[in-house]
């Protein structure tokens, strides 16, 4: 296989950015520490039976609350062979397994570090796993988020369509107004992109920032050839969330609690669009207080019952992640071997 080369790239050696520095950076901490305030005063101010939440975790059936955790590592193989399918359009074929950690990987850092930085992380380890310019792979990242993001707001706008249909979805405008005008945003970037617009301003700058920004713009205006694909794929992605979640609050047995797959799909969706938020690492704290939110709101359950399943859930789409990412992380990624650079022949 061979790797056109672009000018300007990063060398090989230059190795990703250090975990351990950006864990100990001040604005990492801070925003570790907003999350932990904003836990603090929603479990100090909730009028919550933690008795009652604590005995139905503690009952939860173990064997649906493993389904939902197999349910939810499938969707990063539905990730994987999606980046395959960005990489292969942009240029750059590798095969799905070799994706699979490295995805893994980039959540892991994006629920340690904020800013999303798991993203860019990823960029650098498709670089020195996969001899992959970091430019590209960071193009292919971004189309992946917007096509993220666009499916998401389209699957949100329809189960609460069905939700909402006999009252006023309050609770859902600020989402669909936010997520709306963000995806407006990235097509209108794209198409810009697309057009090659500000290509003479761009060619004043330095030649190495140039051509780092043109593998950008080809990575990310390449990546949506074969559309269909990407969006079942995509779909595939967000009706694992809605399951995850749908088995989770099966496990607990819950007396009184009625919700159906619209209701599952809405909730995951609003917990996903609150993981977006930049400055909380895997949006921690506003995600626990966003689903507990919309499980009273919408679903009508009981204060210590949206407790139960807010905790069930994200001791998976979290802490079961920051567990098995960090050992993915410290296997196979902690010492990641260089690629060999090959350049194409004539």
């Amino acid at each position: 296989m061979t790797t056109t080369l672009v000018r300007g790239e990063p060398e090989v050696s230059e190795a990703p950015p250090s975990l351990t520095s950006r864990l100990l950076t001040p604005r990492t901490l801070a925003s570790i520490a907003v999350a932990v305030v904003i836990v603090g005063v929603a479990l100090w101010r909730a009028p919550i039976d933690w008795a009652a939440a604590w005995d139905n975790i503690r009952h939860a059936n173990p064997i649906l609350y493993l389904a939902a955790m197999a349910v939810y590592y499938s969707s990063f193989v539905f990730r994987s062979i999606r980046w395959h399918v960005l990489l292969k359009n942009a240029g750059e074929d590798r095969p799905s397994r070799s994706l699979v950690g490295i995805v893994i990987t980039s959540f892991f850092v994006n629920c340690v570090v904020p800013a999303k930085m798991g993203d860019i992380y990823r960029g650098y380890l498709a670089k020195q796993k996969l001899d992959i310019p970091v430019s590209k792979a960071l193009g292919t990242i971004i189309a992946e988020r917007l096509i993220d993001l666009i499916v998401l707001m389209a699957l949100l706008l329809a189960a609460g369509a069905v939700v909402f249909r006999t009252k006023a979805p309050g609770i859902l405008i600020p989402y669909v107004v936010i997520g709306v005008l963000v995806c407006l945003a990235g097509v209108g970037v794209i198409l810009v992109m697309r057009a090659g617009r500000g290509q003479r301003v761009l060619r004043h700058l330095p030649e190495a920032v140039f051509h780092r920004y043109e593998s950008l713009r080809l990575g990310a205006v390449d990546s949506f050839a074969r559309l269909p694909t990407l969006l079942g794929l995509t779909l595939m992605v967000w009706a694992a969330e809605g399951a995850r979640l749908g088995l989770v609050v099966f496990s607990l047995h819950l007396a009184g609690v009625h919700l159906g797959p619209s209701q599952f799909l809405l909730i995951a969706l609003v917990a996903a669009l609150l993981t977006t938020v930049p400055f909380l690492p895997g949006g921690l704290g506003l995600v626990e207080a966003g689903m507990i939110g919309v499980l009273i709101t919408v679903g009508g359950v009981t204060n210590s019952a949206a407790v139960s399943i807010t905790l069930l859930d994200r001791s998976i789409s979290y802490g079961s992640l920051v567990v098995i990412g960090f050992v993915i992380f410290v296997v196979t990624h902690a010492h990641v071997p260089k690629a060999q650079r090959v350049a194409t022949q004539g």
